[in-house]
Parts: structure tokens; C-alpha cells; sequence
């Protein structure tokens, strides 16, 4: 027998608002009230079109969360050094320093993604932030990869390119080291790579993480 229109209906709703309500969890009021006290209204208004872009992902497949997140911060985010930016060496930014400042490099877009990918509902096991040599470059660079299973070679969400590519197709990257809220490994193109530790002993991840709970979103 179908159900009542009126309980098909009151499903939709609950449903709906329950996207909205994770959203509005994920970046909270008091987090885009912050940003327009400690920077400006264009800070605050980057704070609500990152959350509205949340809302929008989520319930969507995997690929368009993969892309829209990867595009959206690629999108709001203009590259600025740390040097130029923070006046530090290396400075891991949260995605409300991101955003509500108008800058970052290219560990704070990954940051940024990682968090947002997580929030959607994407496990944190099949997520790395990982340390690469750009080799035309010829530096240091970071990107975010994604693995659908252990032994999988994975998806780049990067940057320096809006596409989406295995990274055996990144030929340009050479993988060195990636970690995520789990654990710490030596990497490899393909596969988990061997286990170095616990991320916590990275000074910078655990400032960052205390940073972002003073801002009102927990990693």
C-alpha cells in the first residue's frame, strides 16, 4: 500500500532539515560571526557560501562530492605563500583562517577539502593529506588523496589542476610521506604504504586542531 502523501512529505522535510542542521554543525553560526568580527562581511559571506556548498553535497554521490569540494576551494582560495600571507616559513592554516583571510598554499587547500570530505561523510580511512615532490617544480607540495580500497592506487584532489586524476596518471608527483586523524605512513603510488606512527606527533597537526576548535569546528 502507498504511503499517505502527507508522510511522504513529512519525510522529505525531516530529511532536508536534517542536511541543513549538519551543515549548519559543520560551520556554525558563531564561526561566520567570528570571522565577520575578526576580519570583515566578505569573510563571513566566504563562511556561509562554503556552507551552503556543504548543504548542496550532501546526500550527492562520492564523484560530485570529490570534485565539488575539490573545485569550490580551488575556486575561493587565491594561492599566497606563507611567507607572503602569515610571515612564517610554513603555517597550516584552518579553513576559517583560509577563507576568512582570502589566501592560502597548498597544505591549507588540503586541509580545507579534508575536513569538508569528512564532514560529508566520506571515512577518514580512505582519506591522506600527503606530502609529494612536485617535480617540475621541484619542491615540496601537498595534496589530498583518496583511496577506495587499501590497496587502490588513489585519487589527487590537488591545487595546481582542477581535474581529478589517478596518481598513477600524476606523473608529475613523486609521493613521499601522507597522515590522516589515524596514523602516519611512508608512501607508496599504490596501496596504504608501510605505518610510521601516530599523527599527533606532528607539531603543526595538532596546533592546527586546537586552532580550529577555538573556531568552532573540531577535526
Amino acid at each position: 500500500m502507498a504511503a499517505p502523501l502527507g508522510l511522504v512529505l513529512g519525510l522529505v522535510l525531516v530529511a532536508a532539515f536534517g542536511v541543513l542542521a549538519d551543515a549548519m554543525d559543520w560551520v556554525p553560526d558563531k564561526s561566520i560571526e567570528l570571522a565577520q568580527q575578526q576580519y570583515d562581511e566578505a569573510a563571513a559571506q566566504r563562511l556561509r557560501l562554503w556552507r551552503e556548498q556543504l548543504q548542496q553535497l550532501s546526500g550527492e554521490s562520492l564523484e560530485r562530492q570529490l570534485r565539488g569540494v575539490n573545485q569550490f576551494f580551488n575556486d575561493q582560495v587565491p594561492f599566497v605563500s606563507d611567507a607572503q600571507h602569515w610571515q612564517q616559513d610554513d603555517y597550516w592554516a584552518s579553513p576559517f583562517e583560509s577563507l576568512g583571510t582570502h589566501g592560502g598554499d597548498c597544505e591549507d587547500y588540503v586541509i580545507a577539502k579534508y575536513y569538508s570530505l569528512v564532514k560529508l561523510g566520506v571515512p577518514v580511512d580512505r582519506l591522506r593529506i600527503t606530502y609529494v615532490k612536485a617535480l617540475q617544480l621541484n619542491q615540496a607540495h601537498m595534496v589530498l588523496t583518496y583511496f577506495p580500497t587499501p590497496d587502490a592506487v588513489p585519487l589527487v584532489l590537488d591545487n595546481l589542476t582542477d581535474r581529478i586524476l589517478l596518481a598513477s596518471k600524476r606523473t608529475d608527483l613523486a609521493p613521499v610521506y601522507s597522515f590522516n586523524a589515524e596514523g602516519m605512513w611512508l608512501d607508496k603510488m599504490k596501496g596504504q604504504g608501510i605505518l610510521m606512527g601516530n599523527p599527533n606527533k606532528l607539531d603543526r597537526w595538532t596546533d592546527l586542531r586546537v586552532r580550529m576548535n577555538r573556531q568552532g569546528m573540531d577535526l
